[in-house]
């Protein structure tokens, strides 16, 4: 199948052009750094480590050529997020304060990759500490978006979406938790997987200078690590390496079964697209719907009108405060107090700030209710998964928004059918009621809408069942034709 230029092949197609050796790794890398340097408005792989990619690429056509043994993403260049760790590499989290930040190790889920086989040669973009919804800092600037330059990328994957949109890089890894891989991956056009919370280790982040002493030992609640990238198939692929313990460390690897579905006429879909708690712009709407049309076409069985359990309202304040309860449970006392000092200033301001107020002075008890909460409802979305294959919904609520560094974040706006909609909790509603749950999610692309701008559809499936919901957004892809390229121009004077 001719796919084009080889930068904007899936990672899976790479793949097997190496095995068949139609380019060596040290081609591909060379075809990255040069898509990067031709589009450096972008700004979406922020750091490189070329010199040492490109030895670790020759190692891996040479081990090839040699008939010696090889993983499953043996000579794969990929780009990993600034807020993992990277071996020998600035790991900045996007901060002037870790500028200088160099690890002696890998994040777990970048040893693991590496040890399949990838070659990382590059860190994409995000906000300082991955704390917004687009990806730009003082020390490495703003990612722009492929599709629309005065738009954002998203956040906080930003980069990580840009790069593989805009075709530099293969597969990258970023990290989510109320949308930051699927928004960026839904505003850029591109697919990205959250995967059940607790089965990708997160050990290894880069440390927050106000973290608190052995914040990293334990598990984040809600946060996950994921990977983002042109095709389905990639997901599964990363995801098999992602959950495989490294052979030197022992640990678990999580049980996550086959989809129970292989063809469209198997598949049974939920739509969600409605919800009291907020409006979806008629254009996007108009695009899922579509989307929903080519799978019946195509002989899936999708039904309308059911809310699921929680709707947005009650999964929206649940993910509120149980994400700001993590947030500032990791926090030494001093960021602590100068975290809850700035949220106080804001909560008379902003219905959310009121809420991360109160998230911040909850007693262990209180936190044990709304995690009760959240079990019962869980149990009954998994009702819900027994009649039903996937949930899909709006990855958000409109396509990617002009750039807006305004402070306070708390103030942003943007306008949607003549009405003002605060940037959060607006934008991060459909992604933030699935990762306070910790389901699997896929952001798939499913098309353009009127105005050329991707739109991008969650595709939700029970927990553990990440196969289920790749394979879903797998034959949505079929339906819809997949993975667009953006028309990229060429460098602003």
């Amino acid at each position: 199948m001719d796919t084009g230029p080889i930068e904007f092949a899936t990672a899976t197609q790479t793949l097997a052009g190496l095995r068949r050796g139609e380019f060596s790794s040290v081609e591909l890398v060379r075809a990255y750094l040069d898509r990067i340097a031709a589009h450096p408005w972008v700004n979406a792989i922020v750091t490189l480590d070329a010199d040492r990619a490109l030895a670790e690429a020759r190692l891996a056509d040479e081990m090839r050529r040699a008939g010696g043994p090889t993983g499953p993403l043996h000579g794969l260049p990929i780009t990993v997020k600034h807020d993992q760790k990277v071996r020998g590499v600035p790991s900045t989290y996007g901060s002037e304060s870790l500028r200088d930040f160099i690890p002696e190790d890998d994040a777990e889920a970048v040893a693991r990759l590496r040890s399949a086989g990838a070659i990382v040669f590059g860190r994409s973009n995000l906000p300082e500490f991955a704390a917004d919804g687009q990806a730009y800092n003082a020390l490495h600037g703003t990612t722009r978006n492929p599709w629309d330059r005065e738009r954002t990328s998203g956040g906080s994957s930003g980069g990580s979406a840009a790069a593989v949109a805009a075709g530099m890089t293969a597969l990258d890894l970023g990290s989510d938790m109320g949308g930051s891989i699927r928004i960026p991956a839904a505003w850029c056009g591109v697919h990205g997987l959250k995967p059940t919370w607790g089965v990708v280790p997160t050990q290894g982040g880069v440390p927050h200078p106000d973290d608190a002493e052995g914040a990293d030992l334990t598990v984040p609640d809600v946060a996950v690590c994921g990977p983002l990238a042109r095709g389905a198939d990639d997901l599964d692929l990363a995801l098999t390496v992602l959950t495989t313990p490294r052979d030197d460390r022992g640990g678990l690897r999580p049980y996550l079964p086959n989809a129970p579905f292989t063809a469209h006429r198997e598949l049974r879909v939920l739509a969600w697209f409605d919800d009291p708690v907020t409006a979806v712009d008629p254009a996007t709407l108009e695009v899922l719907h579509t989307a929903c049309r080519a799978l019946e076409g195509d002989g899936a069985h999708v039904r309308y009108g059911v809310l699921p359990p929680g709707g947005l309202d009650q999964l929206g304040e649940l993910f509120e405060l149980l994400f700001m309860a993590d947030v500032g449970g990791g926090t030494g006392d001093a960021g602590f107090e100068e975290l809850r000092r700035g949220i106080r200033q804001l909560r008379t301001e902003s219905p959310m700030a009121g809420l991360h107020h109160r998230a911040l002075g909850l007693t262990h008890r209180e936190w044990l209710s709304l995690h009760r909460q959240r079990l019962m409802l869980l149990q009954g979305w998994q009702e819900l998964f027994d009649e039903y294959d996937v949930v899909v919904t709006p990855t958000v609520m409109t396509t990617a928004l002009p750039h807006d560094h305004s402070e306070p974040v708390w103030a942003r706006h943007f306008e949607l059918n003549g009405e003002h909609h605060p940037w959060r909790p607006a934008l991060t509603r459909w992604c933030g009621a699935v990762g306070v749950l910790g389901l699997p999610a896929v952001s798939t692309p499913i098309g353009l809408d009127r105005h050329g701008l991707p739109v991008g559809m969650q595709v939700v499936a029970a927990g553990c069942h990440d196969r289920s919901a790749i394979a879903a957004a797998r034959l949505i892809s079929e339906s819809v034709g997949g993975f667009t390229v953006p028309p990229l121009g060429g460098t602003p004077a």
